[in-house]
């Protein structure tokens, strides 16, 4: 497949409420990247990532100059085939191009391929499973007060799992989880993310309280670099617990020894921090030799373009996952660049049979909604 031109997008669309977690001072507005790529035949396919400097280091500046350091290698040499993308973007990774550049680009060449053989995705990756993948609700990091009054407008969803976004305040938090399992029952099922809030000394006191009312997830509790602090916790709380990397697990390598140290006991993968769907699904099978199960994450903010990947990478596993987060389409963006937007139903199902039906990894891309969003 010949490509004639690259452009990249960075996009802001409003948030319909403002989403802050302990490792971000939060926003109201969503920020991905937007990579089109256009073949000599005039097919386009558009990709996304979200670069985070919180996360992988990587701004949407450098996703930017990186892209325009492999636009001639782009237009002067083809990629011919899934193999010959999947080599391109194991060069790249090694030459230091980041994870949010080669998912992009990963997705738009998927895109552009997909419509350029006039065949679905399904068919061009023998896609057989056909079933629904099941959202949980995420909460950021708000006030008791903002809550109370979020929850009201939340309700109609009926999510069948939710996921706490917490900070060091234990009494808060344990306000907030009497709040939701007032709200929504007790046999709710809640989950914690503390995006690295934690010390050491913390964790070892709030885990044990916590544990108590059936709270068994702890995604990041300490700080992504401090591997040694998420060890202890494994060791001390695997057992009753699921102790998850996320920050801490950004490539390949790192997962091998998070896997061999037993540093923790879940991973959660999110396709723009770790490289693209080709990568992620590297490390979903190492997981899985290792007898660590998987989370499918999301940045928040994500269009239905990174929707609809994610939805992808979990059919090609089988929908066996222990969570999946995201597909919030305009239940959270205000607009959606993809029409008709990429989103869960009612209980937090997304279907996955009706995914895919065309060529393309997502439907039509509204092109006033993109130009009017760019930045």
């Amino acid at each position: 497949m010949e490509i004639a031109s690259v452009r990249f997008r960075a996009i802001q669309i409003p948030l319909n409420f403002r989403f802050e977690q302990s490792n971000n001072s939060g926003t109201s507005s969503s920020r991905s990247a937007i990579v089109e790529i256009r073949t000599r035949s005039g097919v386009s396919g558009f990709g996304e990532s979200c670069p985070r400097t919180y996360v992988t280091g990587e701004s949407m500046e450098d996703v930017a100059r990186e892209i325009g350091i492999l636009e001639e290698e782009l237009l002067r040499t083809p990629i011919e085939s899934l193999e010959a993308l999947h080599l391109r973007l194991q060069a790249w990774a090694a030459r230091g191009i980041g994870p949010s550049t080669r998912c992009a680009l990963e997705l738009a060449w998927l895109d552009a391929w997909s419509r350029s053989e006039s065949k679905s995705l399904r068919e061009l990756l023998g896609i057989s499973y056909s079933g629904s993948l099941q959202y949980s609700l995420i909460l950021p990091f708000l006030s008791l007060k903002s809550m109370e009054k979020l929850l009201p407008l939340l309700q109609r969803l009926q999510p069948a799992a939710i996921k706490l976004k917490v900070g060091t305040d234990q009494p808060d938090t344990i306000a907030k989880i009497d709040l939701l399992r007032n709200f929504f029952g007790e046999d709710m099922p809640i989950r914690f993310d503390v995006n690295g809030a934690w010390d050491l000394d913390q964790a070892r006191q709030f885990i044990p309280e916590l544990l108590a009312l059936n709270i068994h997830s702890f995604e990041q509790p300490t700080p992504p670099e401090d591997l040694k602090s998420l060890q202890i916790l494994t060791r001390l709380y695997g057992k009753d617990a699921q102790i998850m990397a996320d920050e801490s697990l950004l490539d390949l390598a790192g997962a091998r020894r998070l896997a061999a140290e037993k540093i923790c006991n879940h991973f959660n993968l999110k396709i723009s921090k770790l490289g693209g769907i080709q990568s992620s699904l590297e490390i979903y099978r190492l997981a899985r030799e290792n007898g660590i199960p998987c989370q499918l994450g999301a940045h928040f903010g994500e269009t239905s373009i990174l929707t609809a990947a994610a939805a992808l990478l979990g059919s090609l596993v089988d929908g066996a996952l222990s969570n999946t987060e995201g597909a919030l389409g305009e239940l959270l963006l205000a607009e959606d660049i993809v029409q008709p937007p990429i989103q869960h139903r009612v209980g937090g199902v997304l279907p996955l049979a009706g995914l895919w039906p065309e060529p393309g990894l997502v439907g039509k891309i509204h092109p006033e909604r993109l130009e009017k969003y760019t930045v």
